[in-house]
């Protein structure tokens, strides 16, 4: 009887936690939680203070390198077609109200950084009395065009990008920024504004696609698919 009463309860857990996740993401982030499989961490074999050093290193020259490599030509544009010219000016961001605040962080996930002076879960439990102190950081962020220098922190973790990989090549590895709760509470209201004035006044190029509303990665790949079966239909 106990035993049975053990596996009934057992199956209503998992069967309400299957049932619960929304999408392919969540449902196989459920099912490892479920059995317990998570990724054993892949590292380079060197001491930490040695290993944190020669990631820092490599990164920082990536991205030097990155930027060298970019040519500036005023006459080329990678916008093809060119966006449409808009006479309206965006000037200054409109300032963000508590009843905003609340919302963004109310649908923010619970996601947190090692960075932020408390989890994300007790943030949105103390909202109602954090939010005017948070709308204020905000907005003096907006209003003086200066993003703080704290916010600019991030604490990087590399992470192999297949596990077949050789782990001891540093190449192999891609970075993951983990940015703290109100600079990526910024980063939304900002962008909020700037899709408003883009989408608005027609200054999305057409070809945009990716976190472009009604425009996924799944969109630009059927158009694809149908630009090139409209191609093989014309034989050409």
């Amino acid at each position: 009887m106990y035993r049975s009463a053990i596996a009934n309860a057992k199956q209503r857990y998992y069967s309400s936690a299957v049932s619960n996740a929304v999408n392919s993401k969540n449902l196989w982030k459920t099912v490892n939680g479920l059995l317990h499989r998570s990724p054993a961490p892949s590292l380079p074999s060197l001491p930490a203070e040695a290993l944190s050093e020669q990631f820092a290193l490599y990164f920082s020259d990536k991205i030097s390198n990155l930027r060298s490599s970019i040519t500036s030509d005023s006459n080329s544009t990678p916008h093809l077609p060119r966006p449409t010219q808009s006479s309206v000016e965006f000037s200054a961001f409109t300032p963000a109200t508590i009843e905003e605040i609340n919302k963004v962080v109310q649908e923010s996930p619970d996601k947190q950084c090692n960075l932020d002076p408390i989890p994300t879960s007790l943030l949105k439990k103390c909202i109602h009395v954090l939010a005017p102190i948070i709308t204020l950081i905000v907005n003096l962020s907006l209003s003086t065009a200066m993003f703080p220098q704290a916010f600019k922190h991030a604490i990087v973790t590399p992470l192999l990008k297949k596990p077949a990989l050789d782990k001891d090549s540093l190449s192999n590895y891609r970075p993951i920024s983990n940015l703290s709760f109100l600079s990526k509470l910024t980063e939304r209201i900002v962008l909020q504004r700037l899709s408003v004035h883009l989408s608005s006044n027609d200054l999305f190029n057409n070809h945009q696609s990716a976190y472009t509303k009604h425009r996924s990665t799944e969109t630009v790949l059927l158009s694809v698919c149908n630009t090139i079966t409209n191609a093989v239909s014309k034989q050409q």
